[in-house]
């Protein structure tokens, strides 16, 4: 299916996960948005997806809390689907605990607010603290709601610990956390869906081998991590997401 997408670019918006993005749906009719599109030219109109990608949440808050946020609900609720990736999941979050009990700690809560859930990361157990290089990147393992293997690239992601009482579809769980918690999940919000994920599904061995970096040691890292993807742990992402 040909979907019509709008991607947020402003800032915050990592170069990598936008450009990894571009490829994943380079099948589908795709606009890029800024705040500014979202806020005052009716961007999503139209729009079947609306994406934010991974990066900063921090200034997503800065540039959206208010009208922009306002618009993206709308959106959703009249029944658009929006896709959350690293960052733009901890975004769509009730409240974020990020490296809490840190010097570098980002906690509080967030105003889109689409699931009531704390976005808890980022996860020493499946790769170092988060630090914006590759260094904090690894290669892992979920399970998907079919009980199927899959990997899925890692950087700074988070897991969703849910409120008892939300009816959220888990779509993917960690292998490697105790207690397998969420890495992936989908809900209702209105006529709409809210599909979040703590891994960087849309990243794989072809985004990994094209790293935009101008840093030997950085790419040779990129070309190490895509190496440690196995043919069997690539998935169809589409199929998964966005199965009705």
């Amino acid at each position: 299916m040909r979907y019509n997408i709008v991607i947020y670019k402003d800032e915050g918006v990592g170069e990598f996960s936008l450009s990894s993005l571009l490829r994943f749906f380079t099948d589908d009719a795709v606009t890029l948005a800024n705040a500014n599109d979202l806020i005052d030219r009716n961007a999503l109109d139209g729009a079947d997806l609306f994406v934010m990608p991974g990066g900063a949440d921090l200034p997503y808050c800065k540039k959206l809390n208010g009208a922009g946020n306002t618009h993206i609900r709308a959106f959703v609720e009249k029944g658009g689907t929006y896709l959350g990736i690293c960052a733009g999941a901890y975004y769509a979050c009730r409240d974020i605990e990020f490296h809490k009990g840190r010097k570098d700690e980002i906690c509080g809560p967030r105003e889109l607010a689409f699931v009531p859930a704390t976005a808890i990361g980022s996860l020493p157990d499946l790769a170092p603290y988060y630090d914006d290089t590759l260094h904090s990147a690894a290669i892992i393992w979920i399970t998907l709601i079919d009980g199927t293997k899959a990997q899925a690239f890692y950087h700074g992601g988070l897991y969703f610990k849910l409120d008892d009482a939300h009816n959220a579809q888990i779509l993917a769980r960690y292998d490697d956390i105790m207690g397998a918690p969420p890495a992936i999940i989908k809900t209702k919000v209105g006529k709409g869906v809210v599909i979040l994920s703590g891994v960087h599904f849309e990243i794989g061995v072809g985004e990994l081998s094209f790293y935009p970096t101008d840093d030997r040691e950085e790419l040779l890292h990129a070309l190490a991590l895509a190496r440690k993807f196995e043919p069997s742990g690539l998935k169809n992402w589409k199929e998964i997401l966005f199965k009705k």
